[in-house]
Parts: structure tokens; C-alpha cells; sequence
């Protein structure tokens, strides 16, 4: 019997971010309330970017985790506690060893940014298990249901959605409850303008990001009507089980209803699954809990007859989950290289999209190669501990 592999060491990359397309416009979110941070999240929200994480072990194989925000805090909460639970643990233990990550860490709260550190490093065990194997962690997980899944963009640029073939676009809903009738109106005009630009057959997505409540929700539903909105994502803020519940309870359109982003670990999605107060979940791999926790929130959405569809989907940590899922019908995707400084991807992987259609890769782990030389150019540097 061989010996098991051990980890070694955990490093941390907490990343700068240096911008988003979202930064220009003003978005719905809880603090649309306040008439002087509503022009742009900037004026109001915090600078942490993505992080990556390096397990290494002994047997000279290393796991890649990822999480795309946090940065700091995360690294801070793995520096200086959730390493120590992992060095000297065999890597391919993972449901054990993310079990010790979260129970280590109830009394600091079970959501945030917390379970974001959490997310990167069951990823990295995970890549490691791949790499051990010499499987892909989609094969891990039994395989691609299907050879391939449509892909929808999100984001501002119809003409891409267009160009590359995907299904459709999610655009930010511009304006809340407390924008009045005015910007009710703008919301409608920004729909039925994309809808007129996508044609009748994309599908229209709007994230609303906790900014709404459940009347307003309900009116714009309405309105939007004739423009087959194919869902509202997130309206309600985070945990509002009782508003989804009135929510689901009044709702008479085809639109689908949305959410899940900011909710963590498989006892955040049970509620909503259990009264089927949604039709579609959209936990982030690398917030959630990783796969370890998303599979566990699968089993539940398939008993449900809930759709996967998780925030982020593109990246390979999200994407080879997605891709094994019976519950996942599409995938998110997202272009992030306005977040960072420099010109060139932050990782690739063997991973193939083309036209519109994501395909899985075959090499071990994620295969993921991270590109060193841009961590280093957006290393976050305002802690020391932040690794070259």
C-alpha cells in the first residue's frame, strides 16, 4: 500500500482589481436607497479583487484554486488559520477536508468572504486529485453530460453576443424601487432597445443585484412582457426567504425567477429548493463552497427540478462542475480582462469555446496554466505577507 501524498505548504495570491465595466453605469443593489451612491458601485463598494491559491505537496504535484473576490480578506483568513488545517493532510481527502474548513469556521459566520477562502482552497484539492489521477476533474465528477453547453454573455456588448454565437446576454438592471417611475421606464427602454438589437430569439437576462423589492419586482415583470425577459436574477437581498415565498406566490409570468449568487454552502440553497420558491440557482463555484458543496446543492436542484446555472461559470474551477451536472443547462460568460492590469489572460486551460458551445478539457486537474508574470503585475501589495 503506498504511502498517502501530503500538502506541504498553502500560498496565496490576493489580487488587485483595476476596473469593470459596471463602474460606468449605474447598477441596482442594496444601496440604491441612497441617492449618493447611486450613480456607481465604486462610490460605495470595496477594491478586493480575485485570488488565486498554490497547495503544494510531496509528491511534487501542486493544485491551482481560484476565487474571484476577496483577495485580501481571503488571504488573511488562510495565512492565518485555514492553513494550518490543511498542511500535513492527505490532499485527496477532500470532502473531509473541507468539512474541517467549514465546521473550523462557524463561529465567524457562514457566508461572505470567508466561505470565498474556503471555495479556493477546496478548488486547489480538487486540481490536485485531478493531477493525481491523471483525470480531468470533469471526469472526476463522471463526465460530461453533454459534449458541449451554450454559453450566454454577461455583460453590455450585444455585437459580441452576435459575433460569437452565444445564446443571449445578462445586462445589469440600471434602476431600484427608490428611482421611482422614471426609472421603471429606463429599465423597460433598456430591455425593449436590446431586444431590438438581439433580434426576437436571443435570450434577454437581468441581473438585478438585491436592489428591488417583491411589488417592484412583480410591476416589472409585468412590463416586461413583451419583450421574453428569460429570467430576473436576484431581486430580493441575499437570504429573504420569506420575500422569495411572497414573491413565488404572486408571480403569473413566464419570466423565470433567479438567485443564489450570494448564497453559500449547500443549508443556503435548501429553503429555496425545498418550497421551489425559484427556477433557477446561481451559486458561484468559487464562493459557495466549491464543488464539494456543489454537488451536495445538485442533488437537491434535480430532486427540485431546478436549473444550475452558477454566477462566473466560464472559469475551468466553475466550468468542469458544470459541465458533469445534469442540472446545468448553460454556462455563464464573462470577459474579465478589464479587471486587471496587462494585456494577457491571468490563466488558460485546454478548455474550447466556439461558437457560443463550451467544451470540456481533457488534461488533469483543471488544466489550468496561470500566468505568472501577470500575478505578479496585480499582486495586491497593501498587506506584507502578499507571495511573489
Amino acid at each position: 500500500m503506498s504511502t498517502p501524498v501530503k500538502i506541504t505548504a498553502v500560498h496565496v495570491y490576493p489580487l488587485a482589481i483595476a476596473g469593470d465595466a459596471s463602474n460606468d453605469f449605474p447598477v441596482a443593489c442594496p444601496m440604491s436607497i441612497y441617492p449618493e451612491y447611486r450613480p456607481s458601485r465604486p462610490l460605495w463598494r470595496d477594491n478586493f479583487g480575485a485570488m488565486l491559491v498554490r497547495i503544494e505537496t510531496d509528491a511534487g504535484v501542486e493544485g491551482i484554486g481560484y476565487t474571484s473576490m476577496g483577495s485580501l480578506v481571503c488571504a488573511v483568513t488562510i495565512k492565518l488559520h485555514l492553513a494550518r488545517l490543511l498542511i500535513g493532510q492527505d490532499p485527496t481527502r477532500v470532502e473531509r477536508l473541507n468539512d474541517i474548513l467549514v465546521r473550523s469556521t462557524y463561529h465567524q459566520g457562514r457566508d461572505g468572504f470567508l466561505m470565498h477562502a474556503i471555495s479556493a482552497l477546496d478548488l486547489a484539492l480538487w486540481d490536485i486529485k485531478g493531477k493525481l489521477a491523471e483525470s480531468s476533474v470533469c471526469n472526476l465528477l463522471g463526465g460530461p453530460v453533454q459534449e458541449s453547453l451554450p454559453c450566454y454573455m454577461t455583460g453590455y456588448d450585444a455585437d459580441k453576443v452576435i459575433r460569437g454565437g452565444f445564446t443571449g446576454l445578462k445586462i445589469p438592471l440600471k434602476y431600484g424601487p427608490a428611482s421611482g417611475r422614471d426609472g421603471l421606464r429606463t429599465n423597460v427602454d433598456d430591455v425593449a432597445a436590446l431586444r431590438e438589437k438581439l433580434g426576437p430569439d436571443r435570450d434577454i437576462m437581468l441581473d438585478c443585484w438585491m436592489g428591488l423589492d417583491v411589488p417592484y419586482t412583480l410591476e416589472l415583470a409585468r412590463a416586461l412582457e413583451p419583450y421574453r425577459v428569460r429570467w430576473i436574477e436576484e431581486p430580493l437581498l441575499a437570504g429573504d426567504i420569506e420575500g422569495y415565498r411572497q414573491l413565488r406566490s404572486k408571480w403569473t409570468s413566464d419570466t423565470l425567477i433567479a438567485c443564489g449568487e450570494h448564497e453559500t454552502l449547500v443549508r443556503g440553497a435548501e429553503p429555496f429548493m425545498r418550497d421551489r420558491l425559484i427556477d433557477v440557482w446561481q451559486a458561484d463555484v468559487t464562493w459557495a463552497g466549491g464543488i464539494t458543496e456543489m454537488q451536495k446543492i445538485a442533488g437537491l436542484a434535480i430532486a427540485a427540478g431546478i436549473k444550475i446555472i452558477p454566477h462566473y461559470g466560464y472559469t475551468p474551477w466553475a466550468a468542469h462542475f458544470i459541465l458533469a451536472c445534469q442540472a446545468s443547462p448553460a454556462i455563464e460568460w464573462y470577459d474579465l480582462t478589464g479587471d486587471l492590469v496587462g494585456d494577457e489572460p491571468l490563466f488558460t486551460s485546454d478548455m474550447v469555446l466556439k461558437n457560443g458551445r463550451l467544451s470540456p478539457g481533457t488534461a488533469p486537474g483543471f488544466g489550468i496554466e496561470v500566468n505568472w508574470d501577470m500575478v505578479e503585475a496585480n499582486l495586491d501589495r497593501r498587506l506584507a505577507f502578499a507571495e511573489a
